[in-house]
């Protein structure tokens, strides 16, 4: 066999197995949803509980460095005008950031184009993702590393800060039709929270 031949063959069943493995565009979770509010979680339950566990983070005040360096008194003076520095958001604060993260949209629409799958909730913008690619995002928690892949026909979209602060939600249909979608968040100072919500095509 030529090179070229055989390189081509090579390409060829690469791409045959890629196909085995990965489902083509958002398979089975293709379509529109609507959510069963019977079958699902209460997120306002969950969090309650979740906050009958958290303890209020401990401020502290930046200190001002024994030094007769003028630009380092200066930049201590104005951190310290910023106020008391917290390592974690306080209760209040976070528990509108969870209530936003763990709102189950009333209807779902997936769809997919080639290997790309965008996800719409009303209410909400619209998320697009290529399982298996990496990206990142910069927030109030630092940089968020993205990624999304197939576990076989369950789709998996994963935000990981660090150990402590990361999340990840999974879409996946079940012999009954239904798609459901878990969402797992962990923050500091909070247990983890697993929130399941199941959807019915109208």
């Amino acid at each position: 066999m030529k090179p070229l031949a055989a390189i081509m063959l090579l390409l060829a069943l690469t791409g045959l197995a890629r196909a085995a493995t990965t489902p083509p565009a958002c398979a089975s979770l293709c379509g529109d949803w609507r959510l069963d509010a019977t079958a699902s979680d209460k997120p306002e339950q969950l969090l309650d509980a979740a906050f009958l566990q958290f303890k209020e983070p401990k401020a502290r005040r930046q200190s001002i460095p024994n030094t007769d360096n003028l630009e380092a008194l200066r930049k201590a003076a104005d951190e310290d005008a910023l106020g008391p520095i917290l390592s974690r958001p306080r209760s209040r604060e976070l528990r509108e950031e969870l209530e936003l993260a763990l709102r189950q949209p009333r209807s779902l629409i997936i769809s997919g184009n080639a290997e790309d799958i965008r996800i719409a909730g009303d209410g909400s913008s619209s998320m697009g993702i290529t399982p298996g690619e990496h990206s990142s995002r910069v927030d109030r928690y630092g940089t968020a590393r993205i990624e999304s892949r197939w576990r076989g026909s369950q789709l998996a979209v994963r935000e990981k800060y660090d150990r402590r602060n990361q999340q990840e939600t999974t879409y996946s249909t079940g012999s009954d039709g239904a798609l459901r979608v878990t969402q797992v968040i962990a923050r500091p100072g909070l247990p983890r929270i697993t929130v399941r919500s199941v959807y019915r095509k109208p």
